[in-house]
């Protein structure tokens, strides 16, 4: 009878390995201390020509961890975005992985990914992917709504000409759509306009004033530009913003914002967020101001990444946000009066 039950117990730990393996294994892909190393090879120019967001190209995804050895999986490739993908040398990619390609790797579950990768090789634009990285850490820090990112060191191999090239690029990834709306027990929505009143009125508010802080004004929720919106059984909407390369904290020389605003630089902060309720505006100004020490500690740790005096820059920029919160005539100048009004839903 002992010999039974000892087989039994055997047999159910040797069909929980695995799954648990899987578990981590899929875990460590965001939670990663170091850059994780990858390379991908295929034709950037092949990418950048076709138009179309439903035809991907056939690579070959190499990686590895710290201290593991290289490992591999198919994946398929497809330029995205709008600005960098016509303006860049290294258009910002899809990937996409079939379940069967992934299983027992370190991407197991990762149905797509976005790789942010810079707009060119010169130091300059290596800089403005590290500093867009972060702005999804301080997101992180403001919300558990966000996507999950993780550094990484890009081996890209560019196949367009006959002698391929191969360059070494800071890059990041951004969790699947679907990934991300699951963690809340959700999906992302099929509506394709978004109301104000649709929304989650303490998530939205801190989406707004993120957006400011950052000098970002290049999103939409109503339209869904750069951002998903989550949807979850009898509960509001939520929208998680993605692609921050035109806010004024990355300072891309590309960026502009729209002829409509009334700004001519990004690194003009406009107030795009609708008008909410005073109690409500005073509770997540008090929430970013508790995230200032750690907001700005963030900042500092780019030192040993980029120029000293691009750092020096990020700090005053992101400290101007912080003096206009504390300022009651500015935080009513820039803010308050410039919400923008929405009436659908509620009362005289």
């Amino acid at each position: 009878m002992k010999s039974i039950f000892t087989f039994f117990l055997f047999m159910s730990t040797l069909f929980c390995l695995p799954n648990e393996g899987r578990a981590q294994a899929n875990e460590s892909l965001f939670s990663a201390s170091e850059p994780i190393k990858i390379k991908l090879a295929f034709s950037i120019e092949e990418l950048q020509q076709s138009e179309s967001d439903t035809v991907y190209f056939p690579s070959i995804l190499h990686y590895t961890t710290q201290g593991s050895d290289w490992d591999s999986l198919e994946v398929l490739v497809r330029a995205r975005g709008n600005s960098r993908r016509t303006r860049c040398d290294f258009p910002p990619i899809r990937i996409k992985i079939e379940e069967e390609a992934s299983k027992n790797t370190l991407f197991e579950g990762e149905k797509a990914l976005k790789l942010v990768v810079p707009c060119e090789e010169f130091n300059s634009y290596l800089a403005l992917v590290r500093k867009e990285y972060l702005i999804y850490k301080f997101y992180e820090e403001i919300t558990p709504y966000h996507f999950k990112t993780t550094s990484v060191n890009l081996g890209l191999t560019d196949e367009s000409k006959r002698k391929p090239k191969t360059y070494e690029l800071p890059a990041f990834l951004i969790e699947d759509d679907d990934k991300a709306a699951e963690r809340f027990g959700g999906q992302i929505t099929d509506l394709r306009i978004i109301r104000p009143d649709l929304l989650n009125d303490t998530a939205s508010l801190k989406q707004d004033i993120f957006a400011f802080m950052v000098g970002n004004t290049d999103w939409s929720n109503t339209t869904q530009h750069n951002v998903k919106v989550m949807e979850r059984e009898d509960q509001k909407l939520v929208a998680i913003p993605y692609d921050f390369d035109q806010a004024g904290f990355v300072d891309a020389p590309y960026a502009k914002p729209y002829d409509r605003l009334p700004i001519e630089s990004t690194k003009e902060r406009l107030y795009l967020g609708v008008c909410q309720d005073p109690e409500l505006l005073a509770f997540v100004k008090d929430l970013f101001l508790s995230k200032e020490s750690k907001i700005m500690g963030l900042i500092e740790g780019l030192n040993d990444e980029i120029p000293k005096g691009q750092v020096k820059e990020a700090e005053r920029f992101i400290s101007e946000f912080f003096e206009i919160l504390k300022d009651d005539e500015e935080f009513q100048k820039q803010i308050i009066d410039n919400c923008v009004s929405y009436s659908l839903g509620q009362e005289d």
